[in-house]
């Protein structure tokens, strides 16, 4: 098969039986590898030979995780992505024709690139096909990326112990006089393996492919018993991943009293591993104050305090949702004013720094050197505003000073993962 223009420098294509093998056979932890791949597919007729030979399968896969890559993969070939004004290059990433001769790149100036100050997105879920991402990033001026792993099971949900606790937890919210808690399982169920869950590997495999722009964090779940963590944190070791991404609403625990906290710390403090731990509420079933109160920032002092030299970064500032925005805001501010090892990101809350009441509170609190730019990308509280008019607006924000920008969008982030 054809590969198309647009990618310089990658590797044929495998043939479509290869193809078909691998969506099928494959261990589920590679779950994008081979979608990845199947955009740069050229010619239609290759893609529909392949989506005639994957559309029975579907109906024929017994495995979930399985069904959800190949569903990953028809969504792919029934949907190239072309964008012709751009190159994806090998470990290099996206430039402009103009910047490319004989499938070299050119020697460019600064002054010919985008005219940003360095900017690293901390929180960034890689779900969209690499050329479109690339390009995203490069109109937003984003120079590094932190890209994140998601360790959710919906078969959690059926364990009594998390079933228990769910009911509990929904039967004191509002929401329980008008929905059945039925309902809300289901919900949470499908929220927990969505077609585009990204795993330790499909990280793996993003860094390898980009490094000079990507840096991996892997995910692992607390509420598994103590060999599955063990051997997720080895496998995360083995990887080379830089940090942990948690996600206690999601994956059913408490930072405060679960039992594998220490195995965790001891690992990031032997591996000099950061945590990025999602604070605030969830998205969908999880907007329910209630059922995401594993996700409250002051549920990590216990940790932050007898780790010290373990970085612990909350995202989302405390502060997602969509039914009450800022929800903790006030408390991860607080955590970060006694604990110095405790940064904020902005993911998909970046209007916090419009507020100038909010700007002069972390100024007296957890302070500008630990704030990190963070987009959420793909999502974001308000979809139709991208990566650009975020960094746009952070370097336009009149509250600011020109110093505290320059650590938000980039210096910060630099600092924390050693890239300077």
């Amino acid at each position: 098969m054809q590969i198309s223009e647009s990618y310089i420098g990658f590797m044929p294509l495998p043939s479509k039986s290869e193809i078909v093998d691998a969506l099928l056979n494959d261990p589920p932890e590679a779950r994008w590898r081979i979608v990845r791949q199947l955009f740069r597919i050229k010619r239609r007729q290759d893609r529909e030979d392949l989506i005639q030979a994957l559309q029975p399968r579907l109906f024929e896969v017994d495995d979930f995780k399985i069904k959800y890559r190949i569903n990953l993969a028809l969504q792919a070939l029934h949907r190239p992505v072309n964008i012709k004004e751009y190159l994806l290059v090998k470990n290099k990433g996206i430039f402009k024709p103009s910047e490319i001769v004989n499938f070299e790149l050119k020697k460019t100036n600064e002054s010919n690139l985008p005219n940003f100050f360095p900017v690293v997105d901390f929180h960034i879920h890689p779900k969209t096909p690499d050329l479109k991402f690339f390009k995203d990033m490069r109109e937003a001026g984003v120079t590094r990326g932190v890209i994140l792993a998601t360790d959710t099971d919906p078969n959690d949900v059926d364990r009594p112990e998390i079933h228990n606790v769910l009911r509990e937890a929904f039967d004191d919210s509002p929401q329980s006089s008008r929905i059945s808690f039925q309902s809300i399982l289901r919900h949470i169920k499908t929220s927990l393996y969505s077609p585009t869950h990204v795993t330790n590997q499909d990280v793996a495999d993003w860094t390898r492919d980009y490094p000079d722009f990507f840096i991996g964090f892997g995910s692992v779940n607390l509420s598994k018993d103590r060999d599955y963590i063990e051997q997720n944190l080895e496998e995360m070791k083995r990887l080379d991943l830089k940090g942990v991404k948690l996600l206690p609403h999601a994956q059913f625990f408490n930072p405060s009293d679960n039992n594998n906290m220490d195995l965790l710390f001891d690992y990031c403090s032997n591996t000099k591993s950061i945590i990025l731990s999602h604070t605030g509420c969830g998205p969908g079933p999880f907007e329910i104050p209630e059922l995401s109160r594993n996700a409250h920032p002051a549920l990590w002092e216990p940790q932050v305090a007898k780790y010290p030299n373990v970085p612990v970064v909350l995202a989302h500032f405390g502060s997602y949702g969509k039914e009450i925005p800022g929800i903790w805001l006030f408390e991860a501010m607080q955590l970060g004013k006694k604990y110095r090892n405790v940064y904020a990101d902005l993911a998909a809350v970046d209007w916090l720094l419009d507020r100038e009441n909010v700007v002069q509170e972390i100024r007296k609190t957890i302070g500008f050197d630990r704030i990190l730019f963070a987009t959420n990308y793909p999502y974001s509280l308000t979809p139709d505003m991208g990566g650009g008019y975020i960094v746009s607006g952070i370097k336009a924000n009149t509250h600011l000073t020109q110093k505290e920008k320059r650590k938000i969008l980039g210096e910060n982030a630099a600092r924390l993962l050693g890239l300077n």
